[in-house]
């Protein structure tokens, strides 16, 4: 049964047990009134299980919702997903505050290498090894996210230019140490990046379209620069 069908499972048991238990209560008090008896014991046992069973059952269901809206907004990677990226930048458009923030898209130049000589499962493998870089690499409280295929985005609150440069160089250190003495094809990217500073009218959508710009620039600069050393 999947997550979602057992929610609607256990809140349509909540329901009847809500319904049991003031039933149950209603004639408890009723009977209350009129007599004094065992019976009024025994049904009042029974509405406090009763009770315990629909907490729990609540807490459960609180607990696999969570789950179910982890598991929408999380990347097979353990990033964040494109969804999550875009429900990010919903919110960050109606905050009433503007701050410095910066965008940086990263784009995977082997992808397509490791694929078709070492299999998709290498081209998998390549794929989960930068998305841990780089959230290693990018402060936790900034967001990190894989926005679909070999794309990964970061967006860097509160920033200037000379701490995304610095977390550039240390995304390419990182790199450039994974890439050691390692027999399958190494970690390659390009990047490209946008910072509100440099626009007087910027929204979040600018600073993604120029820093995609930016990043297939320096894409095609980097395949450019292969050919002319064959």
């Amino acid at each position: 049964m999947s997550n979602r069908k057992y929610i609607k499972s256990l809140l349509l048991g909540m329901s009847v047990m809500m319904t049991i238990l003031i039933a149950i209560q209603i004639y408890l008090t009723v009977y209350v009134l009129k007599h004094n008896e065992m019976l009024p014991r025994i049904l009042s046992c029974t509405a406090l299980i009763l009770d315990i069973i629909i907490l729990a059952v609540f807490f459960v269901s609180l607990r696999i919702n969570a789950d179910v809206d982890s598991m929408a907004y999380t990347d097979v990677t353990g990033i964040n997903n494109k969804l999550a990226y875009q429900n990010h930048i919903i919110r960050l458009n109606n905050a009433d505050d503007t701050f410095l923030v910066g965008v940086i898209m990263f784009d995977l130049n082997n992808l397509k290498k490791a694929n078709d000589t070492m299999g998709h499962s290498a081209g998998d493998q390549l794929i989960a090894n930068f998305a841990r870089i780089l959230r290693k690499v990018v402060p936790a409280k900034d967001f990190v996210g894989r926005y679909g295929g070999d794309e990964f985005i970061a967006v860097i609150y509160d920033t200037d230019k000379e701490h995304v440069q610095e977390i550039l160089n240390q995304l390419q250190k990182e790199v450039d140490q994974f890439n050691v003495n390692r027999k399958s094809i190494p970690i390659s990217f390009a990047q490209g990046w946008g910072i509100s500073t440099d626009y007087n009218e910027c929204t979040l959508r600018t600073l993604f379209d120029k820093a995609d710009y930016y990043m297939y620039e320096n894409k095609q600069k980097t395949k450019a620069g292969r050919k002319d050393t064959v």
